[in-house]
């Protein structure tokens, strides 16, 4: 008898990468607007079943439509297809008896001044901070030291602003304040919206992938984060990270005590986090999956289905990872100046067998704005080889050999 997975929200990314499974069948509530104007009902897999509409983004209107259909169809796992989703699926998986991160870790783990509360309690390493309703408590936190100011709901870098010194705050908190998110993955009605403050952490950046069953960890991996010189906005990820074995270590120290403080049932932890002098200080965490192809480049580099491994955690199956990694794997996005897009050159370059996957986004005619959020990147490419020095070289070489030509002048936000 096939497995039954409950998914909330659509994920495109996993129904691809599950479309040859023959042990699962899918079903799917999905926010009718977001149905709609993403054209999901022309999407094709054998896997789904049946789509329900029901609301999951900063609402639980799907909770008793996923009891309704548990009662009917007896779900053996149910899935959090996005960020936005990760709330009602910790509450459906509490309701439902099946494995989950637990409704209150649901909600910590989907804002980020719950999130640095919670490192509070549990003395997690974390940036001074503070939650901010109006513009006039900027002033008060600042102390002659650079800040992050950025919504503690949103996702993709969205609305993040720095400030340096108190002539940046009016700028960065209308910045902030007025982000707003991609309208292919939010609804039109009024979602509650929060702002955070926080002191700005310098030095390397990693995050931390985690599968953890019935509270106990059973698989982690640390990638080497690349973001764009101007911007927070990620340009590329190498897995795994090229570091000492002595920050290695310190990164999985610190991500098996806040597991472990959180009480995580079962899932998948993404975990951001800032190397300084005293250590590793968390940045975010999400429970879901890695974005940036980040699942891609563990496959890659472990040489097992991360995405597989995770739904078989859920599933309460047998799960066959390995833990060393065996080769190097790096996603790397295209850089691209704003303006309207005339040509592009090079591309025969990526047409080699290092090259595992690729794509450019954008068409010649096409307005590429200034990377604001990673919504705004071009296209991508990813890298495979036996070593970081191998990865490293030809991903250079792909970046510099392959050019995006633009109308220079326009005015472009």
């Amino acid at each position: 008898m096939k497995q039954r997975i409950l998914m909330i929200g659509f994920s495109m990314v996993a129904l691809k990468h599950y479309k040859d499974r023959e042990d699962i069948e899918v079903y799917i509530i999905e926010e009718q607007e977001l149905f709609e104007k993403n054209n999901f009902s022309e999407f094709e897999s054998k896997l789904i079943k049946r789509v329900v509409f029901g609301n999951y983004i900063d609402s639980e209107d799907c909770v008793p439509i996923a009891k309704e259909l548990h009662e009917e169809l007896q779900f053996n796992a149910v899935f959090p297809s996005k960020d936005y989703a990760v709330r009602a699926t910790g509450k459906i998986a509490d309701a439902l008896g099946l494995p989950g991160l637990k409704e209150k870790n649901a909600r910590i783990l989907t804002n980020k001044i719950l999130l640095r509360e919670a490192c509070e309690r549990y003395g997690i390493p974390h940036p001074r901070f503070r939650k901010v309703d109006r513009v006039d408590e900027l002033f008060d936190f600042f102390e002659d030291k650079p800040l992050i100011l950025k919504p503690a709901t949103l996702q993709a870098s969205i609305g993040i602003s720095k400030i340096v010194s108190p002539s940046d705050i009016e700028k960065a908190w209308q910045n902030t304040t007025s982000a707003l998110d991609n309208p292919k993955i939010t609804v039109s009605r009024t979602i509650n919206r929060e702002n955070i403050v926080e002191e700005y952490l310098d030095g390397p950046e990693f995050s931390v992938e985690t599968l953890v069953r019935d509270n106990e960890i059973i698989f982690s991996n640390v990638t080497e984060k690349i973001t764009f010189e101007d911007n927070f906005v990620e340009e590329g990820h190498i897995v795994p990270a090229n570091i000492s074995e002595t920050d290695r270590e310190a990164l999985l120290k610190e991500k098996h005590n806040l597991v472990e403080k959180l009480e995580i049932g079962s899932g998948l932890l993404h975990s951001e986090w800032k190397m300084q002098a005293s250590g590793p200080v968390l940045v975010e965490c999400a429970g879901r999956m890695p974005g940036d192809y980040i699942y891609d480049l563990i496959s890659n580099a472990y040489e097992f289905d991360f995405l597989k491994e995770y739904s078989m955690i859920l599933l309460q199956q047998d799960t066959h990872i390995s833990q060393k990694a065996a080769k190097v794997s790096s996603v790397r996005y295209f850089t691209c100046p704003a303006g309207e897009l005339k040509e592009i050159k090079g591309i025969e370059n990526l047409m080699i067998p290092e090259v595992v996957d690729w794509s450019i986004d954008k068409n010649v005619g096409d307005i590429i704005p200034v990377v604001k959020s990673s919504w705004d990147r071009v296209g991508h490419f990813v890298v495979v080889g036996d070593s970081h020095d191998e990865v490293n070289r030809i991903s250079n070489h792909l970046l510099n050999s392959i050019q995006f030509e633009v109308e220079a002048g326009l005015k472009i936000k």
